[in-house]
């Protein structure tokens, strides 16, 4: 039986971006943050801790749905939770169903890159607040809008590339709460005192979610946690090359980090930068210890410790230039692992560690029972497991691997164990015998140095069988994930005639990528941006787009043409047409893709920007 009102714990989630175990309670003598180590210290800490998909608005989703993103399709920033699942039961919305009044503050779902978050999930409107943020105006180039700002706004989405790229870290003499961090965990501090006036009144218990933004970029925080570092003595990533024999489809080069100055476009940092880059991560993580430290200590003044549940997570984790790879968006350890730190009064004890492999979707249905909530159902996948059974005991065991995923050209699922990491890249649909595996053992370090997957057949079978037990995974439309087309049309210097059939279901507002051939360099896609049908061509790392705004119709015939002298984009007798911008000279690196994108995208969007239609047929046709 669910708990009576005045017996329910209250609920404090601390949501932290971009934070990887970083921190002195999980042993990184570096690391200043005397905060969150109190927290560990009050309760259990997760050592084998990971989040289901290594990029923040899918990473969220998993922890609010208690679902895969492979369940769910929600695999893209630009994920729309209500289009896709309009009638999920969230985890705040679970406990309001049982008398919680439910808040958020700060970044809880992701807002940005077409998303608005969702405001069904709780009981009173969000607290917003910025994510990328800068104080000093030579970090903007003189105060303009940068590229990331943008993105994080919804603000020129079809024109991000024509914007400057802001500074990739800033550290002004500043007040705590000159930055958004700071501002939070004020307001969430005046949220609890708040909210022991109404339990003592009425008996309501909280439920209140605090998201903080950094350590993501930019790393901007005042300069007197910069000062608490001495940079000449920060760790240096020691492996800076990919994996020996790991795949092409699994490796990543510049991304998130390209998007800021004074990193090259090319994304490759050199040693001076990236001890600067380094320094900024810890000196970002101190900042955003010291404003939990304000809100944990405001929760033991006001009286509410011994019956409140606190959970600190990381959405992902980040590389440091390990394997030379900067930020999230791969499947290897350093993307992967997350701080997991559970305070439950009169369930774990102080200062516990666990070995338990666990996964963000498990937050779900544990806090439901340390609540004495019904174990939630859905009517979404309800893919975690109750960690209760941890809490009281760090050596039980729920389950023996975790799982995440990350879609590139190819899906990319894995199994973690306590020792191995098995990665099968395969699309859904695709025989198994065409899938490409790596192989990892973790015995002798975190980061990957040689894929064994070759050498390890019986193992790679093992792990595989794990793998198979998972349902085929499904595009965010509730469909697969789209297909590659291997070997690809060849359209170096060619003109191209494309044509797809496309299907959608009623009232439905098209978005997402048709097919796409190419990455950051050459490449075409058509595509839907904001309900506007776009067909870009990226020639050196610069689009050129022609846009047609036709009436959405059920089924649609949708052609384009890139010749010598024009660009053309037609529905029907509807079409509309710019000057060309040339011949793609080389042929693009990455294949052609249907229903999807690789993450090196090839149009003005954030890959992989999963089609929600249906593609019934297509066809390329390049000649001289």
């Amino acid at each position: 039986m669910p708990l009576a009102g005045a017996e329910k714990p209250n609920v404090l989630l601390l949501l932290v971006d971009d934070l990887k175990p970083a921190m002195g309670c999980y042993g990184d003598r570096h690391a200043i943050t005397p905060a969150m180590d109190a927290l560990a210290a009050r309760g259990m800490r997760f050592d084998l801790a990971y989040c289901n998909q290594a990029v923040c608005a899918p990473s969220r989703f998993t922890l609010m749905l208690g679902s895969h993103s492979t369940s769910t399709g929600l695999y893209g920033l630009g994920s729309q939770l209500r289009q896709v699942l309009p009638d999920a039961v969230t985890m705040p919305q679970y406990f309001a169903r049982y008398g919680y009044r439910t808040e958020s503050l700060g970044k809880v779902f992701h807002i940005g890159h077409g998303n608005l978050g969702d405001s069904k999930s709780f009981s009173v409107p969000h607290f917003h607040d910025k994510v990328i943020e800068y104080l000093d105006p030579k970090s903007t180039d003189g105060g303009k809008l940068t590229r990331e700002e943008a993105l994080f706004t919804n603000q020129k989405l079809g024109a991000i590339r024509s914007l400057p790229r802001g500074a990739a870290f800033e550290a002004p003499v500043a007040k705590d709460d000159d930055y958004a961090d700071g501002r939070v965990a004020a307001e969430t501090i005046r949220r609890l005192r708040a909210a022991k006036v109404r339990r003592e009144k009425d008996g309501i218990p909280f439920f209140i979610t605090a998201g903080f933004v950094r350590p993501h970029l930019p790393f901007s925080a005042p300069k007197k946690y910069w000062d608490l570092f001495d940079a000449e003595k920060l760790p240096m990533p020691k492996i800076k090359n990919f994996p020996k024999d790991a795949p092409a489809v699994a490796l990543k080069t510049a991304g998130e980090i390209s998007a800021y100055t004074p990193v090259p476009v090319d994304g490759k940092v050199n040693e001076a930068l990236t001890r600067e880059l380094i320094h900024g991560y810890y000196a970002s993580t101190a900042y955003v210890d010291a404003q939990i430290g304000r809100v944990a200590t405001a929760l033991k003044k006001l009286g509410l410790e011994g019956n409140t549940i606190v959970v600190l997570w990381g959405d992902h984790g980040w590389h440091l230039g390990d394997l030379s790879i900067w930020t999230k968006h791969t499947n290897y350890e350093q993307a992967n692992r997350i701080p997991i730190l559970i305070v439950a009064p009169g369930v774990a004890k102080a200062g516990g560690v666990t070995r338990q492999l666990t996964e963000t979707v498990d937050i779900y249905p544990t806090l439901a029972e340390l609540a004495g909530l019904p174990a939630p159902k859905g009517p979404q996948a309800i893919d975690g497991k109750s960690l209760v059974p941890v809490l009281k005991n760090p050596k039980a065991r729920v389950r023996d691997h975790a799982f995440h995923a990350y879609p590139r050209r190819r899906l990319g699922r894995a199994i973690r164990t306590e020792r191995y990491r098995l990665v099968e890249w395969r699309n859904p649909g695709e025989l198994p015998n065409k899938a490409e595996y790596e192989l990892y053992d973790y015995s002798k370090g975190q980061v990957e140095t040689v894929n064994i997957a070759g050498e390890q057949t019986a193992l790679v079978k093992k792990l595989a069988a794990k793998l198979a037990v998972y349902p085929e995974p499904v595009s965010r439309s509730g469909r697969r994930v789209g297909k590659v087309i291997s070997p690809s049309p060849k359209i170096a210097g060619k003109i191209l005639r494309i044509e797809a059939n496309v299907k959608f279901e009623a009232h439905t507002k098209p978005r997402g990528v048709v097919l796409a051939q190419g990455g950051k360099e050459y490449g075409y896609a058509i595509h839907w941006l904001n309900g506007v049908l776009t067909f870009d061509v990226r020639l050196n790392g610069k689009v050129e787009r022609v846009q047609l705004d036709a009436p959405i119709k059920s089924k649609m015939r949708v052609m384009a043409t890139l010749g010598q002298q024009v660009m053309t984009l037609q529905v029907g007798d509807a079409r509309a047409k710019i000057k060309s911008p040339g011949l793609i000279p080389v042929q693009p690196k990455d294949d052609l893709s249907i229903g999807f994108d690789d993450q090196t995208a090839a149009g003005e969007y954030d890959a992989p920007n999963v089609f929600n239609g249906k593609v019934m047929s297509f066809h390329v046709n390049h000649g001289s």
